[in-house]
């Protein structure tokens, strides 16, 4: 709803998370399996994606290319025009449904669409012909006239009503026309799951197809706002029914607040482009609409022309960034969050929403003007504590952040007054976090004084003595400094299971001794094998024709140097040892010595007894496995990339399936150290949807808003 006293327009974004998520994965795997040549797959992929939520603009794309690939010219206009009647900005969908209308003898709409491609693609020669072979042509044909593809597939009668009114759909042949694509077992006959597959897919389909009449040709020309200056004239003759725009728009707000937008959309559409056309509250209310629609472009424009005409209104400024946000247009949303403080600096919602899309896009600027609106108004929120650690963690890295973060300002204030604020924020007390300010202002005293505190009542906590080293070396006592590191890594080494550790768990193999030389697991066989998966080393994407993807071990975190900005900056991943896989036996002997050497730190050593122990199992994947593993960590703390990701490959290559998401969380660090940043964010975001819990979602998305910073880096350090 919209924030006008019912809420904020595009309802709690979180609410939809768990669809978008779901949406998302499916394109993912609709992307997978086109790339595969699995286009039936591909094709039941989007349309699940359509059935979860219709409004999906990629969606429909998608489906279009694909029936346009078999020769269904109607299905896949109707996929490209509900895309374009979605998003009238997508692009590609413009150029495809150009192409497509001429093909199909519909050259007058071939002309208007590629007139409108080129908007997007200037100059492009094949839209350029299309355009000048239909220029002036009448000649148009509509999708009625087209024929469709009817299935031949026989069903049971009974089944076909059952799906009927499940999916609320009216129209049998709409059904027979969409089952075509869903026989997915090509034996000619739709079992009730087919059925109600294809049946999802036409109610979807009716779903959007309603929902953008409502808003057609409605956002297609957005009125003007009428120039004050110009002289007004009056008309005395009495009009026939006066409408009175302010009772119309509460009325139109019950409805969105009864959950029927639709019907508030129908109620203030006849006047919108006539006496309401420079009625902001009727556009912002519409807007409104139409974002629970989840017509979410259609909404843009209508709010957009709601703040032109009204630009003081605070709570419009948080509704367009709301939406715009929910779209992926963080930067703008976040520029309509700072319009709403500007009208209102105690608006706590646009102050919360501000630094989470500045987050995501590295505004840091953005984020701690926004983190500290959020504080003063709202003193026990999260956020403040978010806010004091990253004043902390600027502080500590300074002169790196400055250099990747290419939008700060120069006036940003030096790292001791932000160890300052943020000092001011926690208040008394003797913390982690005031030890770490305390250094970061120059007060090493202080900093030795606090870390000595805390070690006193948790001696075996390495985190602690690893931060009083920095603050004895940052005061000049190197040798106690020495001392105390060493005395962290000797309590690393003594935890057999570390919190830091990455998202997947090790997979612990117990001694034994057996004539049969047998592997005997202490989990069960359910766990084993999933112990077993998490071995598994999948890359993001096959393809022969290019050199082999970065592979990573799941058992040790590779987030370390390429996204260490700053020991305790930007990564709080560390890379820890592997847990100790070791096991008994003669035949096993060089594999137990190898990860022993792995943990004594010797990895040339190491290597050597890996590859001794190797040709023993030639037979017996699940030990290959964990040998290439091995080999793989070596030379990574060898720092031989090239190596590591070989034997990662070649691991990879014995079992290539059933890919996690903690799988590619790994894999996109391993992409990290080698500065391959994009492929390292697409494996992040490939992650999210795929298995992780809420906790590693959240790391997740930290990780990809440090390797966006690092990416920016790196091209411009290339355009340069």
């Amino acid at each position: 709803m919209y924030d006008d006293g019912v809420g904020e327009i595009a309802g709690d974004i979180n609410d939809v998370d768990d669809i978008q998520i779901q949406v998302q994965s499916q394109l993912m795997i609709g992307e997978e399996c086109s790339k595969n040549d699995d286009s039936k797959g591909a094709l039941t992929a989007f349309n699940k994606a359509i059935s979860l939520d219709p409004s999906c603009d990629m969606a429909w794309f998608n489906r279009g290319v694909l029936l346009e690939a078999q020769q269904d010219a109607r299905g896949a206009r109707q996929a490209f025009q509900i895309c374009l009647d979605v998003n009238p900005n997508h692009a590609p969908a413009t150029a495809n449904l150009c192409i497509l209308l001429e093909r199909i003898g519909d050259k007058s709409g071939a002309y208007e669409m590629s007139t409108r491609a080129l908007d997007f693609y200037p100059g492009h020669p094949a839209i350029v012909e299309v355009r000048e072979r239909c220029s002036g042509s009448k000649t148009s044909k509509t999708i009625e006239e087209m024929t469709p593809v009817v299935t031949t597939e026989s069903f049971k009668k009974e089944d076909m009503e059952v799906v009927m009114i499940e999916s609320g759909v009216e129209d049998l042949n709409a059904v027979l026309e969409e089952a075509v694509y869903h026989d997915l077992d090509d034996d000619k006959n739709l079992d009730i799951s087919e059925l109600r597959s294809a049946a999802e897919v036409v109610a979807a389909t009716e779903n959007i197809q309603e929902k953008i009449e409502l808003v057609q040709p409605l956002t297609q020309s957005i009125p003007q706002q009428t120039e004050i200056s110009a002289p007004i004239k009056v008309d005395l003759a009495p009009k026939a029914a006066d409408v009175n725009l302010d009772s119309l728009v509460e009325e139109a707000t019950q409805m969105i607040r009864n959950g029927d937008p639709a019907s508030a959309l129908k109620a203030l559409k006849p006047y919108l482009k006539t006496e309401a056309a420079n009625h902001a509250p009727s556009w912002r209310i519409a807007g409104g609409a139409m974002a629970r629609l989840d017509l979410d472009e259609h909404a843009i424009s209508a709010l957009e022309h709601a703040q032109k005409l009204d630009p003081s209104d605070a709570k419009g400024w948080f509704n367009l960034g709301s939406v715009k946000q929910r779209v992926g247009y963080l930067e703008d949303a976040g520029m309509c969050y700072a319009n709403a403080l500007r009208e209102d600096p105690n608006y706590i919602k646009p102050a919360i929403k501000w630094s989470e899309t500045s987050r995501e896009i590295n505004d840091i600027e953005g984020y701690l003007t926004a983190a500290t609106v959020v504080t003063n108004l709202e003193p026990e929120n999260p956020i403040k504590m978010e806010l004091i650690i990253t004043l902390i963690e600027l502080a500590e890295g300074e002169s790196e952040v400055l250099e990747l973060a290419s939008g700060l300002p120069p006036t940003l204030p030096a790292g001791p007054e932000l160890a300052s604020n943020a000092l001011t924020l926690l208040g008394e007390g003797q913390t982690e976090l005031h030890a770490r300010a305390n250094s970061a202002m120059n007060n090493h005293v202080e900093s030795v004084t606090i870390w000595k505190a805390l070690i006193q009542t948790q001696k075996t906590n390495p985190i602690l003595w690893r931060g009083l080293s920095k603050s004895l070396r940052a005061a000049g006592d190197i040798d106690t400094s020495e001392r105390c590191r060493v005395k962290a890594d000797s309590l690393e080494q003594v935890s057999s299971v570390v919190e830091t550790q990455p998202v997947v768990e090790a997979t612990t193999v117990m001694q034994v001794e057996t004539n049969q030389n047998q592997l005997v697991p202490e989990t069960s066989n359910a766990e084993e094998q999933n112990s077993a998966n998490q071995l598994l080393l999948t890359p993001v994407e096959q393809n022969t024709n290019i050199k082999a993807e970065p592979i990573v071990n799941p058992q040790v975190d590779l987030a370390k140097a390429a996204l260490d900005v700053q020991q305790n900056s930007l990564v709080s991943e560390q890379f820890k040892n592997p847990v100790s896989n070791s096991i008994a036996n003669q035949d096993v002997s060089w594999y137990n010595q190898g990860v022993a050497l792995i943990e004594s730190g010797k990895y040339s050593e190491a290597l050597s007894c890996f590859d001794r122990a190797l040709p023993s199992f030639a037979n017996d994947d699940e030990m290959v496995i964990r040998i290439l593993n091995g080999r793989g960590n070596a030379f990574y703390y060898l720092e031989n990339y090239p190596a590591c990701v070989e034997s990662y490959h070649q691991a990879m290559l014995i079992r290539p399936e059933d890919v996690r998401g903690k799988t590619l969380y790994n894999m996109g660090t391993a992409y990290a150290e080698m500065e391959r940043y994009q492929d390292s964010i697409k494996c992040f975001e490939q992650a999210i949807p795929r298995g992780l819990t809420k906790e590693e979602v959240k790391r997740t998305k930290d990780q990809i808003r440090r390797c966006n910073i690092l990416l920016k880096e790196q091209i411009k350090k290339q355009k340069n």
